[in-house]
């Protein structure tokens, strides 16, 4: 009984050398498996794993962790240590690649290098390299690396996936766990043991636990159920106590198993109450008369005064008021842990407490601040900035100087830090907490302080001091007797020194931070005597004991400071003897300098009749203030200068003072003694009370003007712009102008003449001209139902319909998106409009406008089946899935590539993406969607076209021959790669062979490929002439390579080496190779293939191989027993051999299924996974023939005729008039070509392939078998 209660407590253990989980274990060694997943080695066989976790037993041993020994009936020993297993499947690290220069799409790396769009930038050990991968990690040789998710291994040559720690139940001290599904209960030793049961029953003899729902018998050594049904007490094995190396994980999960640990004991407390001798009801821990904590829980305070429960008994509270600590340790609240002279362990969180709902609640004592507002009790009322009170969440504490934080009883604030400091160290400081109104009693009305009086109209709390504000009026220091700061933001206490620099209060002792004023209030009960305003002029007054200075506009704004000095920024000012220093933003004088003051607004004097100034008229509508100057704008309008007589820049924007020269490049106003900042111009004032002359507008055409001293420019849409300069020049790309006699300089941006170059300007929209009858414009039409702007041209587009030239009688260029100028032509490769005068940049077409006000004749589509159609002036195209495309050009050639198209009479040359003809080549097109046709139904399967047909619910996808694959998923994406497959919806990644999306990433799913390339039939050939030796690739007759990998030339050493992919394409150089269909692209070290690029590969050497044997038949079992070609030999649970049917298979463990080669089995999900670069691959597992294999002895055969026979398991086919040949398949379908076969259920197709000759049963295991053994090729017979 005890042993196997004991048994419980142990985790895994699986007695072989190799652990689920793919790590290895040393011959004769046990797998032990710990919470976080992660296997170790026990050095004996059938071991027993010690629940420590870190030693074990040897067999028939139980171990005892308390004793650190193994012990039985006769013997003890000393346990022994685990050793780490070892990882044999792990995936390869990558090897980084320099990063390049720069093209386009790259990722810029931060030293200036570039790196591929799908790479991420790492630092390698002195520069940048490139990962190929989108988020990876550098190894520690800096020169591999692993995905994000991954970390790589000690010798940085593989990746090892990062795992989430396995959860366990956490008991009550913190410090021991139980396994999964199994209860925490307490010992008569204060100890923790485990019940082997989920939500067991601790019983109060404190040995035995029962299940949940029941009550323990302690007497009658038993358990009864709520049915009183008599069931088994349980033994409690002892808990397991955590290592050190186990700190990290995490305190969520913790908690969690603290919450259940404490549900549980509580539950078993209240269902032993009903039998004699069993446990009394357990007792909460009250923290006050509202609030307790569970039993074996500790009550702490929360900030807000209230209370929170920490799940450990006697705990320690920490300051942070969140966390807490088992009793004994002390809370380190910097590094968030528990610390003691043994070491350091991870904090706890704080639970909520349980309301006491049950009994009378008394009325908790608060803490009255004053005759309103009161704090919580156990907390202290301190002073806040307003004058008001907070709470500090402590009792009899210190109010910090800051108004805003306390300490706790006994120690000093420290402001500067931000701690609470004595003589035994420091802690961080405490935030104080809203107080509360009392409302449940008659509130007395305060008793009045003294406040302290500013002036007659505003006044401060009682203790705290009047400021001078920046606007000359008051703010209040919550300090008495302070200092006033000369930031006229902050204040100091009594007795220190303000550092403005600093942002500090300064004394021979030290500094703190300084404190910053609060608003004060107004006396409203008493007549308010007038203050005398400082006047500026007969309209505006700044408040008293500040100074009056100019601004930008010409206007006025007050300086906070009396006799101030105003700054030449017109923004600034600085106090009295002090010079502004503009540069530095400074007030400067011998002592030193100090920050400068920023001016207010004034405020108007109402009461008084004001004299009205002197305007500077800019015409007969606008004008600006005394002392300022007129301007024009862009638009040809007004702004004005705040300087008299100053000087207009050229941008329109800014101005400089009379007598300095406008910097546009610089932005500054230079005069021989140097230089400063230009001015920013500000909005004319309109001239209401006159009679306003109206202005002549310059008339663009009959519904549109621009202002008076301005130019109408034509825009790219055929209308008119408003260029803001008299008898400008209109540059050629519709959007800029400049002035006259210059010459505009597209390419630069820039306006030109013999005396050097400027910006040019940018035109503005015109005005419509309202008050006259306006002729209508006389649009130019595209056809019945669109027409194009008068002064513009239309021209096709891709998809066949028409689009605006902004220019007359305009010539259309080839992509359908641009046009040049009549009598140019388009250089469609450089993006220009070229003459025998020069080059200038095209121009992008416009939409056309509808024809609305006349009957629109209906176009002709051009149909390209009964389901799908094209536009007018199109052609329909054939797509790679079999559907239809629309190449926007008319009787137009379809490419290859299934993507692109050309114009008749021209021919695709796909190699260089161009359409050919005898006088040139020009890009070619690129096919738009075919449009569906009403009232059409597809078939339950899906056409390919009209001989092929793939089963419902997948896809249709062309593969590298070009013929017709099916993707076993409904509306798939086929990948570019012309083998692979995605689900709809996401996107085919070739760095990580996967499909990805916003929220998943999965494997890709192949495409059933066959192959016809001239290389691959020399390389069967060759195969069939050699045989297959120890399953390699013959590359000549004395060297071969390893199975799916192919044999290349390596240049320096003219040998054979292999390329470790099948099919492989051989590069160039001699060095490397890239993946079938791709092209090796020396100069990106890259493999391509269309818009996908990825890392090419490295050959190996390849090997001498002895001349193999010729063997075309069966497979032997052994000297009796043989398996049909194209199956492997596998040990069925009788010892007798079963035929799986795939070659070169993985026979699985359980002697039932088996896998294909490179897959493993996982019998768990019941499926054969493969790692791919980082990502798992699965297939269904396939069952093991139960049937015998055919003995080479007694076999029974067929008898074809002629006395030719085959093998029972085989298909008799002619293979001549007189001649027979047999195909490894029963029931087999003989091909016309008396060559090859195919298996029941298929039909002979064109190129030596076979297809459905009925719908495909994806369910069929056969049929997944021909997939993976024969790529969907007719066998040879």
């Amino acid at each position: 009984m005890l042993k196997v209660t004991l048994g419980l407590a142990l985790v895994t253990l699986v007695a072989c050398s190799q652990c689920p989980n793919n790590e290895v274990c040393e011959a004769g060694q046990t797998c032990c498996q710990d919470p976080t997943g992660e296997f170790s080695c026990c050095p004996f066989h059938h071991g027993e794993c010690c629940e420590d976790h870190l030693h074990c037993c040897p067999e028939d041993m139980l171990c005892s962790v308390m004793d650190s020994m193994c012990i039985n009936a006769t013997h003890t020993l000393l346990f022994v240590e685990r050793t780490p297993a070892k990882r044999t499947d792990l995936p390869k690290s990558f090897r980084m690649i320099p990063s390049l220069p720069a093209s386009e799409d790259d990722i810029t790396c931060p030293d200036g290098s570039f790196c591929p769009a799908e790479f991420s930038c790492l630092l390698m050990a002195s520069s940048y390299g490139c990962c190929p991968v989108a988020q990876g990690l550098v190894c520690s040789d800096g020169k591999h690396c692993c995905a994000k998710d991954h970390e790589c291994s000690a010798d940085s040559n593989s990746c090892v996936k990062l795992k989430e720690p396995a959860e366990a139940v956490l008991c009550g001290n913190g410090t021991s766990e139980c396994p999964v599904d199994t209860t925490c209960c307490g010992t008569e030793d204060g100890q923790w043991a485990c019940c082997p049961i989920p939500k067991a029953v601790c019983c109060d003899d404190k040995i035995h636990c029962c299940p949940e729902d029941s009550v323990c018998d302690v007497e009658g050594s038993k358990c009864m159920s709520s049915t009183n049904q008599e069931l088994p007490m349980w033994a409690k094995f002892p808990a397991r106590l955590r290592a050190e190396w186990e700190d990290h994980k995490f305190v969520e999960s913790r908690a969690k198993a603290e919450l259940t640990t404490t549900r549980q004991i509580t539950t078993a407390g209240k269902q032993m109450t009903t039998l004699p001798g069993a446990l009394p009801k357990t007792s909460d821990v009250p923290c006050n008369d509202t609030a307790a904590c569970p039993d074996e829980s500790t009550c702490c305070k929360t900030k807000e005064g209230g209370w929170d429960c920490c799940p450990l008994p006697e705990a320690v509270c920490c300051d942070d008021f969140i966390h807490c600590c088992p009793h004994g340790t002390t809370c380190n609240v910097a590094a968030g842990s528990c610390d003691e002279p043994s070491g350091s362990q991870p904090w706890f969180e704080k639970l909520p407490v349980k309301l006491i709902r049950s009994q009378n609640v008394a009325v908790t004592k608060d803490v009255p601040c004053d005759d309103t507002v009161a704090c919580p009790d156990g907390s202290t009322c301190c002073k806040t900035q307003e004058g008001g009170w907070a709470c500090c969440p402590l009792p009899e504490a210190v109010c910090c100087d800051d108004f805003i934080h306390c300490c706790p009883h006994g120690k000093t604030c420290n402001t500067a830090a931000g701690k609470c400091e004595d003589s035994s160290g420091s802690q961080p400081w405490f935030e104080k907490l809203p107080v509360k109104l009392i409302r449940s009693q008659n509130v007395a009305v305060t008793q009045v302080h003294s406040d302290v009086p500013c002036n007659d109209t505003a006044a401060c709390p009682d203790g705290s001091t009047c400021c001078k504000t920046k606007e000359g009026g008051w703010d209040c220091c919550p300090l008495p007797e302070a200092v006033c700061c000369d930031d006229f933001i902050h204040c100091c206490p009594h007795g220190t020194t303000c550092n403005v620099a600093a942002g500090s209060c300064d004394e021979p002792s030290g500094s703190q931070p300084w404190f910053e004023k609060l608003p004060v209030k107004l006396i409203r009960s008493q007549n308010v005597a007038v203050t005398k305003d400082v006047p500026c002029d007969d309209t505006v007054a700044c408040p008293d004991g500040s100074t009056c200075c100019k601004t930008q506009e010409g206007g006025w704004a007050c300086c906070p400071l009396p006799e101030a000095v105003c700054c030449d920024d017109f923004i600034h000012c600085c106090p009295h003897g002090k010079t502004c220093n503009t540069a530095a933003g400074k007030c400067e004088d011998s002592s030193g300098s100090q920050p400068w003051f920023e001016k207010l607004p004034v405020k108007l004097i109402r009461s008084q009749n004001v004299a009205v100034t002197q305007d500077v008229p800019c015409n007969d509508t606008a004008a600006c203030p005394d002392g300022s100057t007129c301007c024009k704008t862009k638009e040809g309008g007004w702004d004005c200068c705040p300087l008299p007589e100053a000087v207009c820049c050229d941008d329109f924007i800014h101005c400089c003072p009379h007598g300095t020269t406008c910097n546009v490049a610089a932005g500054s106003c230079d005069e021989p003694s140097g230089s400063q900042p230009w001015f920013e111009k500000l909005p004319v004032k309109l001239i209401r009370s006159q009679n306003v002359a109206v202005t002549k507008d310059v008339p663009c055409d009959d519904t549109v003007a621009c202002p008076d001293g301005s130019t109408c420019c034509k825009t790219q849409e055929g209308g008119w712009a408003c260029c803001p300069l008299p008898e400008a020049v209109c540059c050629d790309d519709f959007i800029h102008c400049c002035p006259h006699g210059k010459t505009c300089n597209t390419a630069a941006g820039k306006c030109e003449d013999s005396s050097g170059s400027q910006p040019w300007f940018e035109k503005l929209p015109v005005k419509l001209i309202r008050s006259q009858n306006v002729a209508v414009t006389q649009d130019v039409p595209c056809n019945d139902t669109a027409a194009c702007p008068d002064g513009s041209t239309c021209c096709k587009t891709k998809e066949g319909g028409w689009a605006c030239c902004p220019l007359p009688e305009a010539v259309c260029c080839d992509d359908f998106i641009h046009c040049c100028p009549h009598g140019k032509k388009c250089n469609t490769a450089a993006g220009k409009c070229e003459d025998s005068s020069g080059s200038q940049p095209w121009f992008e077409k416009l939409p056309v406008k509808l024809i609305r006000s006349q009957n629109v004749a209906v176009t002709q589509d051009v149909t390209c089946d009964s389901t799908k159609s094209c536009p007018d002036g199109s052609t329909c195209c054939k797509n790679k899935e079999g559907g239809w495309g629309c190449c926007p050009l008319p009787e137009a050639v379809c490419c290859d590539d299934f993507i692109h198209c050309c114009p008749h009479d021209t021919t695709c040359n796909v190699a260089a993406g161009s359409c050919d003809e005898p006088s040139g080549s020009q890009p070619w097109f690129e096919k738009l969607p075919a449009l569906p046709r009403a009232g059409q139904r597809s078939p339950g399967n899906v056409n390919c076209d009209s001989n092929h047909i793939c089963p419902d619910s997948s896809t249709c996808c062309k593969n590298t021959d070009g013929d017709w694959g099916c993707c076993p998923l409904p509306e798939a994406v086929c990948c570019k790669d012309h083998i692979h497959c995605c689900p709809h919806g996401t996107t085919c990644d070739f760095v990580t062979l996967t499909c990805t999306s916003n929220t998943t990433s999965v494997p890709m799913t192949d495409i059933n490929q066959p192959s016809t390339k001239e290389e691959q039939k020399q390389h069967r050939e060759v195969k069939d002439k050699v045989g297959k030796y120890n399953s390699r690739v013959p590359c000549d007759l004395q060297t071969s390579c390893p199975d799916y990998t192919t044999c290349c030339l390596i240049a320096k050493t003219n040998k054979w080496g292999c390329c470790p992919l099948p099919n492989a394409v051989c590069c160039t150089d001699g060095e490397h190779c890239c993946p079938a269909n791709y092209k090796c692209d020396v100069t990106r070290v890259s493999c391509i293939r269309g818009d996908v690029v990825i890392p090419w590969y490295n050959k190996m050497s390849a090997q001498s191989t002895p001349a193999p044997s010729l063997d075309l038949g069966a497979v032997e079992c052994d000297e009796q027993m043989s398996c049909s070609a194209d199956s492997t030999c596998c040990h069925l649970s009788t010892g007798e051999w079963g035929c799986c049917p795939l070659p070169e298979a993985v026979c699985c463990p359980d002697q039932e299924h088996c896998c294909p080669k490179g897959y493993r089995c996982d019998l768990r999900r019941r499926s054969c996974i493969k790692t791919s670069w980082l990502h798992v691959e699965k297939v269904p597992l396939a069952h093991i023939d139960d049937q015998k294999p055919q003995s080479s002895v007694t076999e029974n055969d067929i008898q074809c005729g002629g006395g030719h026979n085959c093998k029972d398991s085989e298909t008799c086919c002619p293979t001549s008039k007189t001649t027979w040949g047999c195909c490894p398949s029963p029931k087999a379908v003989c091909c016309d070509d008396m060559k090859h076969c195919c298996p029941a259920g298929y039909k002979c197709g064109a190129g030596g392939t076979c297809t459905s000759a009925v719908g495909f049963d994806w369910n069929n295991w056969d049929n997944w078998r021909v997939f993976f053994s024969k790529n969907n090729r007719a066998i040879t017979l």
